[in-house]
């Protein structure tokens, strides 16, 4: 037997409450996602709003000049743990190709730089991908095929008396560092288009910041969005869309958050002339996770197509930017939470299933472990088949 399986406890469940007992023990069987540390439980219907199943990324600090800032990963059954290791201020979290590969900019507490880490959520280990490199290394997006990452890379220049920063890709396989740009522009938060053809980022002329496009195999740039005497910056890819960050106008810097078109850069209707709405994070078609002052402090809102709502569960009284989601859906195509049978509902049978496997019954299978690792902890025990009860019970 796979030993990713686990069988611990009484498959009857008796000696475990529904829910309470449950939750309490969910925390301890996370351990696996997280690096170290303060687990707990959060039910769903907790927000409000309901976001899609999946798992969410974020980062929350005081005040970015104080670098507390502590990195937050969210399971799609709601158990939350921080992210920690030998850095400190880790932020601008984002997903491979997986849930389980996290790339994220932090400071390494030995060498005191910016480095990116690479955090694998299967053994709990978080890897310095640029230990000791001498130079800045910010702002991580995965490629789509996640078999590299883009990102931001600084170093001092005496002649401009202060940092220069430019483009680069870390091939995951080889461990090498290959500079995209090279000028005297600052150019930052890159990102890949959904096709890894071309990387969208913000480049900055005396601290405006435009919304560029870099061919890959071509090396040429343009310009996408720029406006005068207006910040642009932080482009999103999601599918066939681009979204970005930026001032309302020239005399107002509220941010807004801008989907880019053909004919243009359409307002989010979320927006408000009063307050910011940045970092946006794409959940659907017509969803979105962003961030926003309009409680004072930055705070995760969901945006459902219509309306939005803030995400009290997961606002701290702290600013809390920087979302990054994976969907349920994108682990394994048509997947349906609970359906570990794979006959396309989530019922009873799946249940007995369940039971059957955990026991070691003849003849007894799993067709989708995966469906039924509800604490998403990679592995399936008990737990999961009480949660999977307590579920059909509430049905």
């Amino acid at each position: 037997m796979d030993d990713r399986y686990t069988f611990t406890g009484n498959t009857d469940c008796q000696e475990v409450t529904m829910k309470k007992t449950l939750y309490r023990y969910a925390a301890a069987l996370t351990s696996a996602l997280a690096l170290a540390v303060n687990t707990a439980p959060l039910p769903a219907d907790a927000l409000h709003g309901e976001i899609p199943a999946g798992w969410l990324l974020w980062h929350s600090y005081s005040d970015y000049s104080a670098m507390d800032s502590t990195l937050f990963l969210r399971t799609p059954e709601g158990s939350i743990s921080e992210i920690s290791g030998s850095f400190v201020h880790p932020m601008n979290g984002c997903f491979g190709t997986s849930p389980d590969s996290i790339a994220f900019m932090a400071i390494d507490t030995a060498a005191n730089e910016w480095d990116i880490y690479l955090y694998d959520a299967q053994n709990g280990t978080a890897e310095n991908l640029t230990e000791r490199s001498g130079y800045r290394n910010e702002d991580p997006k995965w490629s789509p095929d996640g078999q590299s990452i883009v990102f931001k890379r600084g170093h001092w220049d005496h002649s401009i008396d202060g940092f220069r920063y430019d483009l680069a890709v870390l091939d995951l396989a080889s461990r090498e560092v290959t500079m995209l740009t090279d000028d005297i522009a600052e150019e930052a938060m890159p990102c890949y288009s959904p096709d890894g053809e071309s990387i969208y980022y913000a480049s900055y002329t005396d601290g405006i910041g435009s919304i560029c496009r870099l061919e890959l195999s071509s090396g040429v740039t343009e310009t996408v969005y720029g406006e005068d005497g207006v910040n642009a910056y932080y482009p999103v890819c999601s599918d066939s869309e681009v979204y970005f960050t930026k001032w309302l106008s020239a005399d107002n810097r509220c941010d807004q958050l801008m989907k880019l078109g053909n004919d243009g850069a359409e307002r989010l209707p979320f927006n408000s002339d009063s307050c910011d709405c940045s970092d946006a994070c794409p959940t659907g078609d017509s969803t979105m996770i962003y961030s926003s002052t309009a409680s004072g402090s930055y705070d995760l809102y969901y945006f459902d197509g219509e309306s939005s709502y803030r995400l009290d569960e997961l606002s701290s009284g702290r600013n809390n930017l920087g979302a990054a989601f994976f969907p349920v859906t994108a682990r394994s195509g048509s997947f349906i939470p609970g359906d570990v049978n794979s006959d396309g509902e989530f019922n009873v049978a799946d249940a007995v299933s369940l039971r059957n496997w955990l026991l070691a019954e003849p003849g007894s299978s799993l067709s989708d472990w995966e469906a039924g690792d509800f604490f998403a902890d990679g592995r399936i025990d008990t737990f999961d088949l009480c949660f999977m009860r307590d579920r059909l019970i509430n049905i």
